[in-house]
């Protein structure tokens, strides 16, 4: 008959939390820093113009976001843009994707000229699916 002897026996597996937490931290860095480029039209802060009104934007299937800051400026995510640079960046996105829509968000004391040459891009590109960002104003102001 067989024996076994004592010192044989397996040890319990044992948890290590350590190295399961370094990998969550990793992961936790690695998502808030890439979160700027997520949301690229979040990425430049603006203080949008006030709207009563509820969004009836329906955006296509890809929506390219263009930031006027309040000097004028054209912005794509952290990239300052031209006018030409910006037509171009459109005829792209259109080309692509003949269903893309164009979200602009614009400075509330962004000058009224800036966002005609915006929507002079479009037209350039042929993109007629356009938005306006704005921020829905307090039930209390109305």
């Amino acid at each position: 008959m067989f024996r076994f002897r004592d010192c044989e026996r397996e040890e319990k597996p044992e948890l290590i939390i350590i190295p399961m937490v370094d990998v969550m931290l990793f992961l936790l860095a690695f998502f808030v820093l890439i979160a700027g480029s997520i949301i690229p039209g979040l990425a430049i802060k603006t203080n949008p113009p006030e709207t009563i009104q509820k969004s009836s934007f329906q955006p296509k299937r890809e929506v390219v976001t263009i930031t006027i800051k309040k000097d004028g400026s054209f912005w794509y995510g952290k990239h300052k843009l031209t006018f030409n640079q910006l037509v171009r960046l459109l005829k792209g996105f259109k080309k692509k994707n003949p269903q893309v829509s164009l979200a602009i968000n614009a400075d509330r004391e962004a000058d009224v000229q800036s966002l005609v040459n915006v929507l002079d891009a479009a037209q350039k590109a042929k993109i007629n699916s356009i938005g306006l960002i704005a921020k829905e104003k307090d039930e209390s102001s109305r």
